[in-house]
């Protein structure tokens, strides 16, 4: 059969500083790019000729989702589970990982690979690494310095002498990735000093890279150079975001059109996001054109709005469901519709359409238009419910989002409404006109072609949609009303790119 290698995975760490994704997840099954960090890693050693029944996972925190994990997409990975994880660290994990390594390849050990659960690898970093002239390797990002990270320091010969966290940028060759090679000889002279310290020292609390310094006085350990290629080691929701930017193959660059939500995306309530209001101002090669769900204002309001926040707009690249609303009503050739709305829209309406009534009217009125009606009153409530109980009506909605966010909060939007008079009526809409409606951006499909355009927004149940159902690349932004958490729980296709705010999504390309 001849020697195989091994992998050792060390996933057995609560990662506090994700809260509160680890409140529900173990690290290692955190999704970046639609794909768990484990997923990345076990893929990467498989890619590079390690067998899946040679990959060892040592599991503390939430391992019976690891064990599920396993179950449903690597049956022949093996879990090790580490019972004390409370109270031990990775040296400890390490240990269970070799206790099993040595007694399974039982001396036919060709290579040990050892990495943190918590790091993503470039599969090209990791078949290079894997398949290197090296007997003994730590993957160096050389002549990089980060203070949170390991460095490593060298001999003349470049062969390592020291390993740790608080090295000096002048001693330092460069930094660890937390991955590492080692030979049959190396792995058991390991075992030892790791052996040493935990059955014999009693110290379970101890680093994995604490027992390297001492291996390096016997062994011959080089830097492998990464010479660049993409990693990251997610400690807390930055490193997250930056793996989500780096690991995405979006390039923005490809796109001749943006849609781009703005509640949320590029302003909360009055307050702009000036990160995202700059990121539009400074893009000319792409023609953007700004959608929103929101019916409470008339399109003027928000050319005036992003003007007055330093973006040139005409009211034509507004994109709202009112201009979808009243080319429903015309082809509904409707001549009475009870119209919810504020004074402000229900007077626009008028004057766009001054052949159609919008007055509540029993016996005459043949459709009942919900929009997000900032005015909203009993009175109001009362007439919907009386027609919809007691007519067959067209129930007419523009949009269905729950809440409309705001720089003190969110606060109900129409999607509120429409769950009222569900349990008072029982009755839901039988069209609902914005997002994620294709209806609203059929002009702009047709003009640029869906693989041209992408869609930027704050919601995944409407400017996620909405990007499905056009099928073009989605854009998720955390300045509004998803968050990681709501990401990471989503179980339709994963968006295309997820960051922070509109501006980073140039920030790793």
């Amino acid at each position: 059969m001849g020697k195989q290698n091994y992998a050792i995975i060390l996933a057995a760490g609560i990662g506090s500083r994700l809260y509160p994704l680890t409140q529900e997840y173990p690290k290692s099954l955190v999704k970046v790019n639609g794909r768990e960090i484990l997923d990345y890693q076990i893929q990467g050693y498989i890619k590079s000729g390690i067998k899946e029944e040679h990959i060892y996972i040592v599991t503390g925190y939430k391992h019976e989702m690891i064990v599920e994990y396993l179950k449903n997409h690597y049956p022949r990975v093996n879990e090790i589970y580490s019972p004390d994880y409370l109270t031990t660290n990775n040296m400890y994990s390490l240990y269970l990982g070799l206790k099993h390594v040595v007694k399974a390849s039982s001396g036919e050990l060709g290579y040990l690979f050892i990495n943190n659960a918590d790091c993503l690898y470039d599969e090209k970093l990791m078949n290079e690494f894997v398949n290197s002239e090296y007997e003994n390797s730590i993957a160096t990002e050389v002549g990089t310095y980060i203070e949170e990270s390991m460095k490593v320091v060298t001999r003349n010969d470049l062969s390592l002498i020291n390993i740790a966290k608080t090295i000096k940028e002048i001693e330092a060759y460069g930094v660890s990735v937390d991955l590492y090679k080692y030979s049959n000889k190396s792995m058991n002279r390991l075992f030892e000093i790791v052996k040493d310290y935990i059955e014999v020292k009693k110290d379970l609390k101890q680093w994995t890279e604490v027992a390297f310094p001492e291996l390096f006085k016997t062994e011959k350990v080089f830097p492998f150079d990464i010479k660049q290629k993409k990693w990251v080691e997610v400690d807390n929701n930055e490193d997250l975001l930056l793996a989500d930017n780096l690991f995405s193959d979006f390039d923005i660059n490809s796109k001749k059109a943006l849609i781009c939500d703005m509640d949320g995306t590029l302003y909360l309530g009055n307050e702009p996001i000036k990160e995202a209001i700059d990121f539009v101002k400074s893009n000319k090669n792409i023609k953007f054109y700004f959608l929103t769900n929101n019916t409470s204002k008339i399109p003027q309001e928000y050319a005036n709005k992003l003007t007055s926040f330093g973006i040139e707009i005409k009211e034509e690249n507004i994109i709202t469901p009112l201009f979808v609303l009243m080319d429903y009503l015309k082809e509904k050739k409707y001549k009475s519709v009870y119209l919810i709305a504020n004074e402000k829209v229900k007077n626009y309406l008028k004057e766009k359409m001054p052949n159609v009534s919008f007055e509540y009217n029993m016996d005459e009125n043949q459709a009942l238009v919900l929009t997000y009606d900032t005015e909203m009153n009993y009175p109001k409530m009362r007439d919907a419910s009386y027609l919809l109980t007691n007519k067959d009506i067209d129930y007419i909605a523009t949009h269905h989002d729950l809440v409309c966010p705001t720089e003190k909060g969110s606060i109900p939007d129409i999607g509120s409404f429409i769950e009222l008079f569900k349990l008072s009526t029982q009755k839901s809409p039988n069209i609902i006109l914005g997002k994620p409606s294709i209806k609203l951006v059929e002009k702009l499909i047709n003009k640029y072609g869906k693989e041209n355009i992408a869609v930027a927004g704050d919601r995944l149940y409407t400017d996620k949609k909405l990007a499905d159902n056009i099928g073009c690349d989605f854009i998720c932004v955390l300045s509004g009303e998803t968050t990681r958490l709501d990401v990471q729980n989503y179980k339709d296709n994963y968006p295309k790119i997820v960051v922070k705010d509109l501006s980073k999504i140039y920030n790793f390309k």
